[in-house]
C-alpha cells in the first residue's frame, strides 16, 4: 500500500488523499479485479484515521465504480471489473455532462469527436481484417427507405457501435461507444427525408467497402466527407428554429402542483349547504 496519509489536515483532505492512494493501488495492479481490499480496521490503523474517514474514502471509490461492497461472511470491499458496456455507459455520462452546452449546442462537437475516433477504429478493423457483418446488416436496413425515422437513427447508432467493436481494441471500443451513446442520447429522431438518408447511406457504404477492401484512404475520405455533411446539417439546424432539438422539461416542470386546501370558511359554507 502507498505512503501513510499524515493525521493532520482537514478531514476532507484526508478523505481525498486516502481515496487517491487506494485508487492508485488499484489502477497500478497492486489490487486486481476481484481482490479484497484490507479491512476497515486495517485501513484505519495504516492511515491513522477514524473509521468514518475510511468509510467516506471507500464510498468515493464505490461512486467511481472501482470497488463494490459485499456483506456477510467473507465480505468487504472488492475491486470491480466493469464490462465494456458498463465502462462505456460511465464514459458516456461523464462526456455528456462535462461538455454540456445550452440548447444541446455540444452535439456537433460530439459528432466531430466520434468521427475522428471512428477513423481510428476503422483503421484497426482494416489491419485486423475484422468481420464487419454487423455493419453490413445495419446498412442493408438503412437502405429500406420505408422504415421510420426513429428506426433509421437506431440503425445508424447500432452500425457505429458495430464498427467500434470491430476495432478489436477494448480501450478504443469503450471510448468510441461512450462517445456514440453520449451523442445519440441527444440526437433527434425525426427530420430524415429520403435525400438525407441517401447521403448517410452512401457514406456508410463507402466506409464499409473501404474497410472490407483494406483501402484505408477511401475509408478516411468517406469519413471526412461525412464530417462535412454533419457540420452542414447542424448549421442548418441552428438557423432553422424548426430543426432545433427540443429541450427536455426542467425538473420544476415535472413537479405536481400543490394541493389546494379548503379554508375553515369554505368548510363551514359546505356544511351549511
Amino acid at each position: 500500500m502507498g505512503t501513510k496519509q499524515p493525521p493532520n489536515g482537514r478531514a476532507g483532505d484526508r478523505v481525498s488523499a486516502i481515496a487517491s492512494v487506494l485508487q492508485d493501488n488499484i489502477l497500478s495492479g497492486h489490487y486486481a479485479p476481484g481482490d479484497r481490499l484490507p479491512s476497515e480496521a486495517d485501513l484505519c490503523a495504516h492511515f491513522d484515521v477514524s473509521r468514518p474517514t475510511i468509510r467516506e474514502s471507500l464510498g468515493r471509490l464505490t461512486a467511481r465504480g472501482l470497488i463494490v461492497a459485499r456483506r456477510g461472511a467473507g465480505g468487504g470491499a472488492f475491486v470491480t471489473q466493469p464490462t465494456v458496456d458498463q465502462a462505456s455507459e460511465q464514459i458516456s455520462t461523464l462526456i455528456a455532462l462535462a461538455t454540456r452546452l445550452e440548447g444541446n449546442a455540444h452535439r456537433p462537437l460530439l459528432t466531430e469527436t466520434r468521427i475522428q475516433v471512428q477513423m481510428g477504429c476503422a483503421e484497426l478493423a482494416v489491419l485486423r481484417q475484422a468481420d464487419i457483418g454487423d455493419m453490413r446488416t445495419e446498412i442493408d436496413l438503412q437502405s429500406e427507405f420505408s422504415i421510420g425515422d426513429a428506426e433509421f437513427v437506431a440503425s445508424v447508432r447500432r452500425m457505429h457501435l458495430a464498427l467500434a467493436a470491430a476495432c478489436g481494441n477494448p480501450s478504443m471500443a469503450m471510448l468510441a461507444q461512450g462517445l456514440i451513446e453520449a451523442e445519440f442520447a441527444i440526437t433527434e429522431t425525426d427530420g430524415y427525408p429520403t435525400r438525407v438518408r441517401a447521403r448517410f447511406l452512401s457514406y456508410h457504404v463507402r466506409v464499409a467497402n473501404g474497410i472490407a477492401a483494406g483501402r484505408i484512404e477511401d475509408m478516411r475520405a468517406a469519413f471526412t466527407e461525412l464530417w462535412g455533411f454533419e457540420q452542414n446539417r447542424h448549421s442548418e439546424a441552428d438557423e432553422d428554429g424548426n430543426a432545433q432539438i427540443e429541450r427536455p422539461p426542467r425538473m420544476r416542470d415535472l413537479r405536481l402542483p400543490p394541493i389546494q386546501r379548503l379554508s375553515p370558511r369554505d368548510t363551514a359554507d359546505d356544511s351549511a349547504e
